[in-house]
């Protein structure tokens, strides 16, 4: 028996990076281990020139996740403003890509971009600390979804989430029994029927899965490892009634 934590992400847009080359800029088709640890650090107040604290929060944690709905994928079109590329330069900011680390002589220019989204997505997300001593207990992971400290975001800036986190703790076996333990929030399943059946993406190691390159290796320079993945099918989620408290 291990300790797990388990949470939804459900937001009217969500958008996971993918490799991302020229002005086409898709998203995953479920929330990247990135992404899933970017959250987690925000909610705990982590900041984003802490590369130490992130690293070992992402390292210390396995982690799968389900789609309850996959969504439908939106193609939007943006003109983007974006800074001169210079060397030993790390934008960490908005602000400092738009001016707060450029010089009097420069200016941001403009390239156009087509941003993927998934519009109306739910996912359920399921981690369980890979040492015994992890940074932060599973308890407290819960309590910051349930009060975080930075303003959380699903993926992009742009895509709130639509619904509470809803953080599960508990003992089980494995993440299938994790997993078959949170249902689907009442709210969506009375308008939309999840996939029989789910679909849900783990951590694993060796050769099996497939190779998918979202393992931050720098936060500042948005740099990006590989990592295998795993899918297997499981039961899709039951409704979770209203009354369900965790």
């Amino acid at each position: 028996m291990a300790l797990y934590l388990t949470f939804q992400l459900y937001g009217p847009l969500q958008a996971y990076g993918l490799v991302a080359v020229g002005e086409v800029r898709l998203s995953a088709s479920h929330p990247t281990r990135s992404a899933v640890f970017g959250l987690l650090g925000a909610a705990l107040g982590v900041r984003r020139d802490e590369e130490e604290r992130l690293a070992l929060l992402a390292d210390s944690y396995d982690l799968a996740v389900r789609t309850d709905l996959p969504g439908s994928p939106v193609l939007d079109f943006h003109t983007v403003q974006t800074p001169p590329e210079r060397r030993n330069r790390v934008y960490r900011t908005r602000a400092d890509e738009l001016g707060g680390l450029l010089g009097e002589d420069e200016e941001p220019y403009t390239i156009l971009s087509r941003r993927g989204y998934l519009c109306d997505a739910s996912f359920t997300a399921c981690l369980r600390a890979r040492r015994e001593a992890p940074p932060h207990s599973i308890e407290s992971l819960a309590e910051a979804l349930r009060r975080p400290v930075f303003t959380p975001y699903l993926g992009r800036k742009s895509c709130p989430p639509g619904l509470p986190f809803h953080p599960h703790v508990g003992d089980f076996q494995g993440f299938e029994e994790a997993l078959a333990a949170y249902g689907l929030d009442y709210r969506l399943s009375r308008r939309l029927s999840p996939p029989d059946p789910a679909v849900v993406c783990l951590d694993t190691t060796g050769d099996r899965g497939v190779l998918v390159r979202d393992l931050t290796a720098h936060h500042g320079r948005r740099l990006f490892m590989e990592r295998r993945e795993e899918s297997l099918d499981i039961p899709a989620a039951k409704p979770r009634g209203s009354d369900d408290v965790f």
